[in-house]
């Protein structure tokens, strides 16, 4: 049996045995009281479990830091296996907050999100599609479904997505400039045609080199 690192074994295991976190942290937006209308008992549920849902978004999120700080590749492996487990647990409640109230952007932002970490960037697709259907200019919504259309080499697209971004948010825009980056350096040899993409992500970081990315994920 793999023994897993002593800082790493104990670091999930309080993650573990946490109570969920229930924050309204970076990227969390958990659905406001309608002013003088009683929520519904399928809303209170809903946001019961998108609550539920983005406390093992922190945790995965949370455990993938510490994959990508790790140089132990048994503590790597041990972290990403966490990761990966809070990712697929978020879906499940996720998914239970949209069939509750299927008005919930927030819900399919996070099912998106979660589905994207997980390499399932069609299905990721999707929900981000979803949410904007119900609130056509949410940032968290386009930045991620940007990140997600890199994943699939959808430049273009992605292109879009940030140019649309930045007018609304330049906070969110710079983060997904930063994915493009990161993009380009995953890519060292583009093809012709990502060329052009790769000089335009060159030209937007010299242009907007004093923007602040948010603190979102």
């Amino acid at each position: 049996m793999i023994r897993t690192g002593k800082w790493l074994a104990a670091l999930l295991w309080l993650v573990a045995a946490a109570a969920p976190v229930y924050a309204d942290g970076p990227g969390a937006h958990r659905p406001p009281a309608r002013p003088g209308i009683a929520p519904t008992i399928s809303e209170e549920q809903a946001i019961d479990a998108y609550n539920i849902g983005y406390a093992a978004i922190q945790r995965a999120d949370h455990s993938q830091a510490l994959a990508a700080a790790s140089s132990n590749a048994i503590e790597k492996a041990e972290a990403e296996r966490a990761a990966r487990g809070f990712y697929k647990e978020s879906l499940s409640h996720f998914e239970t907050a949209t069939q509750l109230d299927p008005s919930m952007h927030e819900a399919y932002t996070y099912l998106g999100y979660a589905n994207r970490k997980l390499g399932n960037h069609t299905k990721a697709l999707a929900a981000y599609q979803q949410a904007l259907r119900i609130f056509p200019d949410y940032p968290h919504a386009i930045e991620y479904q940007g990140q997600a259309l890199l994943g699939l080499n959808r430049l273009d697209e992605a292109r879009f997505n940030y140019l649309r971004l930045y007018a609304l948010n330049k906070g969110q825009a710079a983060k997904l400039l930063q994915a493009m980056r990161e993009w380009v350096a995953a890519n060292p040899n583009p093809t012709a045609e990502q060329r052009g993409f790769v000089d335009w992500i060159a030209r937007r970081s010299e242009v907007t080199r004093e923007d602040i990315p948010s603190s979102s994920w």
